[in-house]
């Protein structure tokens, strides 16, 4: 199963953000818990400090507590072993005799007091104490700051995907160039803003390109090398067994000699078909010249029709809009012709072929419909393949008619569209569309 290297490298970032920002919050968190007790311990040796200076230390004042309190400024004095402890234990402690001097954790009632104990100028021992929870709260209090950061966290994510998104977005638009790329259009790929990591990749299919190029010239060169070669002896054939059409023969030798010719006609017209077929696909492709398409049906429909009498097919055009497209007219001619060679070639006789071309906004658009039997969706594809013939199908022809028609369309620039007709009748509708110049 094919993975997403983007989302792959997403999954990952979000996890790496993740639990980076939350080890950030836990070490924040400790770091501000040791400041707060490092703060707190000094403001014990500094109030200690003040009133080891007097001859004698009373108990502090103790105000009313409330759960809103700044517990950082709650501080209770007591002389060792003083009594009248006030019995809130979140207010007052006893301070035993057996305290040392110094810093230290004491419990008592259940609560934790951190004590700093040391001796007045008139060597009265006694404790200078606050609560544990204090240093809690303070620690809590700068933990805060970091919520704002962790709210950060999803808009950093949001941040990552779009980052990557921008940063695939090169090999998207690659890609559609890769599927633009046919045997009409072998040209290199562009690997101007490709990253780096990429470009070796690009390299290898541009020569990878080459090479195809290569290989579809030389199989070009003997397609039509092939078609001229046979065209000579294929014609003085022919032209021998219309001669001997006009001898005395036999009835048998006269049905031998209308097979010969048959067959002699179906290669002579393959022939004719592989020429045209390695011409539109080796002829260069000029964008810059004007093409009149009604013009081009006109003389397409002209050269057809001795065909469509012959088979008593009514061949007409029903629409001729005046429009140009910007292509080169051998490709636009092979694709008319070969388009409405092939609707006459596929209907039945005593049918229709009829023809438009319609100027619709900015586009062209043309219109074969024939009365014929029509294509199954499973082989509307295939049908532009080359020498593929629909089995069944009792007509003479090569195979390649729409394979021309597909490679002139590429050349072109259009789009072909070919389906079941519209109308509820049955039969082909074969359409193209191109820009107007």
């Amino acid at each position: 199963m094919n993975r997403s290297l983007r989302r792959t490298l997403f999954i990952w970032l979000s996890v790496a953000i993740v639990l980076m920002s939350g080890a950030m919050a836990v070490l924040s968190f400790a770091m501000a818990w040791r400041d707060a007790s490092e703060v707190s311990d000094a403001q014990l040796r500094q109030v200690s400090a003040t009133l080891s200076t007097q001859s004698l230390v009373s108990p502090m004042p103790l105000a009313p507590f409330t759960d809103g309190e700044d517990l950082e400024a709650h501080y209770v004095v007591r002389a060792l072993g003083s009594g009248g402890v006030d019995p809130d234990p979140r207010l007052d402690v006893l301070l035993p005799l057996t305290l040392r001097n110094g810093l230290q954790t004491i419990e008592s009632a259940g609560v934790e007091w951190r004590v700093n104990v040391s001796s007045n100028a008139g060597g009265q021992k006694f404790g200078v104490a606050q609560r544990l929870r204090a240093r809690e709260e303070s620690a809590l209090n700068a933990a805060v700051h970091l919520v704002p950061m962790l709210v950060l966290v999803p808009l950093l994510l949001f941040i990552v995907h779009r980052l990557l998104r921008q940063g695939f977005a090169p090999l998207t638009a690659l890609s559609a160039k890769v599927d633009l790329v046919d045997r009409s259009r072998l040209a290199e790929l562009g690997s101007a803003d490709i990253p780096l990591e990429v470009a070796p990749i690009v390299h290898a299919v541009n020569r990878l390109l080459a090479r195809l190029g290569v290989t579809l010239e030389q199989q070009r060169r003997m397609v039509a090398d092939a078609a001229h070669e046979l065209r000579t002896p294929v014609a003085a054939a022919r032209v021998q067994a219309d001669n001997l059409a006009y001898a005395d023969l036999p009835a048998e030798a006269r049905s031998r000699l209308g097979a010969l010719q048959c067959g002699l006609g179906r290669i002579s017209e393959l022939i004719e078909q592989l020429l045209k077929l390695a011409q539109v696909q080796g002829a260069p492709i000029v964008l810059d010249e004007p093409v009149r398409v009604e013009a081009i049906v006109r003389k397409a429909i002209e050269e057809t029709l001795v065909l469509a009498e012959a088979r008593r097919i009514d061949l007409g055009c029903v629409r001729l809009d005046p429009a140009a497209i910007v292509g080169d007219p051998i490709h636009a001619y092979a694709l008319v012709r070969n388009v409405i060679d092939n609707a006459v070639r596929y209907t039945p006789a005593g049918g229709a072929v009829d023809v438009s071309v319609e100027v619709q906004s900015d586009f062209v658009q043309l219109v074969v419909e024939d009365t014929g039997p029509g294509i199954e969706p499973e082989q509307l594809e295939r049908v532009f393949e080359p020498f593929y013939r629909i089995l069944g199908s009792q007509q003479t022809g090569s195979g390649l008619g729409l394979a021309i028609v597909r490679g002139a369309a590429q050349a072109l620039g259009g789009r072909i569209e070919v389906g079941s007709r519209t109308d509820g009748n049955s039969g082909l509708r074969f359409t193209y569309r191109q820009k107007i110049a």
